[in-house]
Formats: C-alpha cells, structure tokens, sequence
C-alpha cells in the first residue's frame, strides 16, 4: 500500500507469483552494481546460485531487480507403506518417468464395492493454483517456455502443449488414479491415507503431515518424475526476493543494506530457510533440511514460474482448462483452443 500510494519505503519482501507487478508498473528499481562494489548487474547476479533470481522472482523481461530471501519448491510425496501394500518396494519402485507414475499410482488406488475409497493419486482442483503449478512443470518438462508471457502464449499452438495437457488429464480420465469426488484437499487427504500421492508438497509438508494420522515413518518425498524424452526439470520453484523501492531516499544505501542483511545465509539456513547464495555452507542445508538430496536436486532443475502482472488471470485460466477436460468432457484439444482464446483476451 505505501509502495503504491508513493509513501515512504526504502525496501520490501515480496514472493514471485506477485513481484511481476511491481516491476511492470515501476514501483522497484534495478540492481545498483556499485553498491556491490561491481561494476556490472552479471557481477552481482554472479553472487547468487544460477538461475536463483529468475526462480525467485526478482528478473523481469531482461532486467533484475530483486536478491533472494528465501528459495523453496514442491517435489513429490508418496505413501512408502501403500507401495509395500501393493507389492512395490519403496527402495526399487519409486516412479522417475510419468508413464511409471500412472502404473504405481494406479497399483496403490483402492475401491471397494465399485467404490473409491483411496486415490493412487490427488490435486486439488477447486483452487487453481495447484494445477497451474502440475502443468506449468509438465510444460517445461515437454520443451515450452511457461516463465515468459510470450513464451507461454506461443506454446498453446504446439502438439507438445496438448500431450502435456493429457498427461494430466488421463490421471482422471483413462488411468483411473484419481477421483476428485473423495476429498479437495490433497495436502490432508494424503496426510489421512486417503491418496498415495502427491505432487505439491515442500520441506514444510513434513510439519503439516504431524497434524494427520500417515506417521512420518510412511512417507517420503521425491523428484518430480520426468517424460522419458523431455527436459530435466522439476517442479515449480517459488521464493521472495527484496527489493529497493523506487521512492527510496538513498537507493546505493538501500542496496548496501540488502547485501549485508543477505551475507549470512548460514544464520538463515538454521531455521530452513534456504537463502541462494553462493556463501552458503551446503553442509549446513543438508543438517537443517529434512531430505535435502530431494530437495536440493530439485531446485537446482526447478522450474521458473511465469513473470506476469497478470498471473492470477492466467493461472484461473489454466485451471479452467483441466476442469473442462475431467468434469464436462470436452476434449483436450479443445480447450487448449479456449485457453488461448481466453489468453489472448487477458493480454490485450
């Protein structure tokens, strides 16, 4: 509110599902090498984890504005005691490709009496993020470019968009691995034992799980799985970068503070929280984060969420596109032709 009504700010927090915003309309200003005591923005970028400002949402069409507080991203979680259940070794059968997460899902779902009473599979699909989130890696994983608008708009014509698309609706719709109708939430219902897995949970998903009855001794998380033929990417990345305000009194100042507060990762990392740069002990991450090997591996490979102003829109938008396909039955084509429709209105 102070940043928009021109009130005093020198700097701000913010994540990058919203920091699009406050760079298109101007409100933040670009990294100052200087205060640095560089000479150029690569120098200080340098500074930081490849790729560790674009993931975090402090990049903006060819220009950075923003340093990393915290990186974070979801992989994927699975009941170890349904697979022994269904005849899979937790050790051996943890699924790496898509293809073998259908058949290990589909090995773990339960009906009884033609009724379902465990998913294989879950995604909540009332709020649209979460398949926003699903896709948005099934995209990249295909070759398409998600983290840009133009790269976004340009992938809805491909047959690479409309495989991806399918993928995920066949969980519903030929693989039977997932019946939206048992639960919304699937965070809780995994957490109950009511699905086997799912595709949206963080190193702080240990903390949710504790609430459940699945005792932590039953899960385990792992890397996204990949297409057999696809790029190695994982999924989505999502973090808050700081920023120095555009209305700030002494901006060189403002940057000179954000470097030192963002010298000691190591102080962070105690409490878990990840911090990019490149000074960072990684033994330290390994000690503080449950199941680093997962995590760690899959940021570095994490995808780049969209850069846009308008991303809730979008975001809506794509969830859209997967409830028509699995609740009304229009194909997927189709409603690959509605999204960029409904694209091309958002962005004019």
């Amino acid at each position: 509110t102070a940043l928009a009504a021109g009130g005093e700010c020198d700097t701000f927090i913010m994540g990058n599902f919203q920091s699009a915003w406050f760079m298109e309309n101007g409100l933040v200003e670009e990294i100052m090498p200087s205060a640095f005591g560089k000479q150029t923005v690569r120098e200080v970028v340098d500074m930081w984890e490849k790729d560790a400002i674009k993931k975090t949402g402090g990049f903006y069409k060819g220009k950075y504005y923003g340093l990393p507080y915290e990186m974070s991203n979801y992989v994927a979680w699975i009941n170890t005691a349904h697979m022994k259940e269904a005849g899979l070794s937790p050790e051996t059968d943890i699924p790496k490709t898509w293809e073998d997460f259908a058949v290990v899902s589909k090995k773990m779902t339960k009906d009884e009496g033609g009724v379902r009473v465990r998913n294989g599979f879950a995604i909540n699909l009332k709020a649209s993020v979460f398949p926003f989130l699903i896709l948005h890696t099934l995209m990249e994983q295909k070759g398409l470019n998600w983290a840009t608008e133009e790269g976004f708009l340009n992938s809805l014509n491909t047959k690479e968009t409309v495989k991806a698309l399918t993928t995920f609706t066949n969980w519903v719709t030929r693989d039977n691995i997932f019946d939206p109708g048992l639960f919304d939430n699937e965070r809780e219902g995994f957490g109950n034992g009511l699905c086997s897995t799912f595709l949206t949970g963080g190193t702080w998903y240990w903390g949710v799980l504790d609430n459940y009855s699945v005792p932590r001794e039953n899960v385990t998380p792992f890397r996204y799985p990949r297409y057999k033929d696809g790029k190695d990417i994982g999924g989505v990345i999502y973090g808050y970068d700081l920023f120095v305000a555009k209305q700030a009194k002494n901006k060189e100042w403002a940057w000179k503070w954000l470097d030192y507060y963002l010298a000691h990762p190591d102080a962070h990392i105690v409490h878990g929280n990840y911090q990019p740069r490149k000074t960072l002990d990684p033994s330290l991450a390994d000690k503080y984060i449950l199941n680093n090997d997962i995590f760690g591996a899959e940021r570095k490979t994490g995808a780049v969420i969209l850069s846009s102003p308008k991303i809730s829109e979008i975001q809506d938008a794509v969830g859209e596109v997967v409830s028509r396909v699995i609740f009304r039955g229009i194909s997927d084509e189709e409603s690959l032709r509605i999204l960029k429709e409904e694209i091309e209105n958002i962005f004019e």
